[in-house]
């Protein structure tokens, strides 16, 4: 089983703080955000690899596209949906949207 099957909390959205160990790694230059198309590519894994009964939703406005639904029971179409999407998935279109929201 996969640790991202057993997790039991409310996971919601990312937000680095300056306090943070990432935020002190992204200043040192240790770590790099993966491209739009990759950040899809983990929401993937994420839909395959979570089995326990969570409702999903990419409801942040930084989110570039929208998908929801109940896991397990909606996680093929999920799925489908995401591949159908990193299949027709412009990266310079994708990331221009994140680069243009005023509040990231």
């Amino acid at each position: 089983m996969s640790p991202l099957s057993e997790i039991e909390e409310d996971l919601s959205m990312l937000t680095i703080y300056k306090t943070s160990e990432l935020y002190q790694e992204i200043q040192k230059g240790n770590w790099k955000e993966e491209t739009e198309i990759e950040k899809l590519l983990e929401l993937k894994v994420l839909f395959q690899e979570l089995n326990i009964p969570t409702y999903f939703a990419t409801m942040g406005a930084s989110n570039c596209i929208w998908v929801e639904g109940n896991l397990p029971k909606d996680k093929q179409k999920m799925i489908a949906f995401l591949e159908q999407v990193i299949g027709s998935a412009n990266e310079r279109e994708l990331r221009r949207y994140r680069q243009n929201l005023p509040h990231l």
